[in-house]
This record gives C-alpha cells, structure tokens and sequence, in this order.
C-alpha cells in the first residue's frame, strides 16, 4: 500500500470518525465502503473490519462527550448494551455462513430504508413516554444482530430507539448510542477474530482518523446546523447503496 493510499484511509477515517461524534454512529457506513472502494477488501472482510475501527472512533467519541453538555446516559447504555452487543454475534454468524452477495444486498438495504427517517430527521423527545423494557431489548437484539452482519455498529438506529425508549433528547441519545457502539463493536470484533479474521494491515490510518476525527466531531454536532448534517449524511448513504447494489447485481 502507497503513502497517497494510506494518506486517503486516513482523511476517510476522520471523515467516519467525525460522523460518529456528530451523529452518533460509530462511523461504520463510512468505513465498509472505504475498505471495498478505497482498499479493494471483500465486503466481508470489510465488515469485520469496521467492528474493530468503530471500538476506536466510539471510545475516543464517547471519552469526548462526557465533557459535553450531553454526556451519556448510563443507565441507557448498560440496559441496552446487555441487549446489543450479545446479539452482534448472531449477525457474525450469519455473515460467515451466508454469501457475500446477500451481506451486499443486506447493507444496501439497510442504508436505503434508513436514508429518508435521516434526512427528516428527529422529532423532540423530551417528552415521549417510554417504550416497555421488553420491545427495548427485543428491537436491541434486532439492532445487534444488524450492526454484526453489516458492521455499522447499529448507531444509526440506536439513536431513534434511545429518544423514544427512554425519552432521552436527541443529543443526549447521541452520547449514549456512541457507547452502547463501543460494547457492540468490542463483542462482534471478538467474534470476527475468533472466527478467523486476522487481516489488519490498512487498518492503523483509519483508526487514527477515526480517534481524532471522532473528537472534533462531538464538537462540530453542537455547531453545525442539523439540516445540514442530515441531509449530507442521508445523500452519503443512498449514493453508497446504489453502488453496492450495482457491484451486487454485476452492472459494474
């Protein structure tokens, strides 16, 4: 691998590092399609990959955001981590006996139906009534096993689960969905590794991007305006869809 090639891992890791600090996501739409596009790794590979990358860009995010004024909610983060992280592992599983096809068409997927409640965004939830325990950690298992087959880390669906769960405000879900990410991405990188993944060469620029990207962006969140973020963010997963699909499909 060149210096120009490491020097675009790591732009991109602080590009996924800052995504997680400003919404919460742990940075893993970003960092599976940079090893598959930018590295040229199977999406496997990629995926197992990205569970390593996102315990960085989370710890170094949620670390950040306990100086906010939005720190995490632990209470939040240990109910639903008991939940989430567990469950990771029946999405390792299922990406090592399934097709690399079907973890493309997945990821797609994924990305597609979450683009538009993106791009709209939040409602306030200062004042929603939380969900019963049991439909938490029922959807927490659900978003465990995502975020292990496709390697996001499942902050793009934590976040909305935290709001109307546990009647946390946007920003304050934000904090929280960061460090149930970290847990996550600790247990699913653990059950990459013992299932064999052991390919960590391009991984040491994106994880310093990510640490440092994800420090800014906690801060960048409170500054730039939410339209903003959102609709960048939800454009960057719908372009990413559509080209997964067509390499899926074999139209390119």
């Amino acid at each position: 691998m060149d210096l120009l090639q490491l020097l675009i891992l790591a732009v991109l890791g602080t590009l996924g590092g800052a995504l997680s600090g400003v919404a919460g996501v742990g940075g893993g739409i970003v960092f599976v399609p940079t090893l598959v596009y930018a590295a040229g790794w199977d999406i496997k590979e990629a995926v197992a990959a990205s569970l390593v990358i996102v315990i960085f860009s989370s710890l170094s995010g949620t670390v950040r955001n306990q100086r906010s004024e939005d720190p995490v909610d632990w209470r939040a983060t240990a109910v639903l981590s008991l939940a989430v992280a567990p469950a990771s592992l029946i999405g390792v599983y299922i990406s090592t006996v399934s097709s690399t096809t079907l973890v493309q068409f997945v990821f797609a997927a994924v990305l597609l139906a979450l683009a538009y409640p993106t791009a709209r965004g939040r409602g306030p939830s200062a004042q929603s009534k939380e969900t019963s325990l049991p439909l938490i950690l029922l959807a927490g298992v659900g978003i465990g096993a995502l975020a292990g087959l496709v390697g996001i880390g499942g902050g793009v669906v934590l976040v909305p689960l935290l709001t109307l769960g546990f009647g946390l405000r946007t920003k304050r879900a934000i904090s929280t969905s960061l460090a149930v990410v970290l847990f996550t991405g600790i247990v699913a990188s653990i059950g990459y590794i013992v299932g064999g993944f052991s390919d960590l060469v391009s991984l040491p620029p994106l994880i310093l991007g990510s640490m440092v990207g994800a420090w800014f962006g906690v801060r960048l969140r409170e500054r730039l305006p939410d339209r903003t973020v959102r609709l960048g963010f939800a454009a960057f997963m719908v372009i990413t869809a559509l080209r997964i699909l067509s390499d899926a499909a074999g139209i390119l």
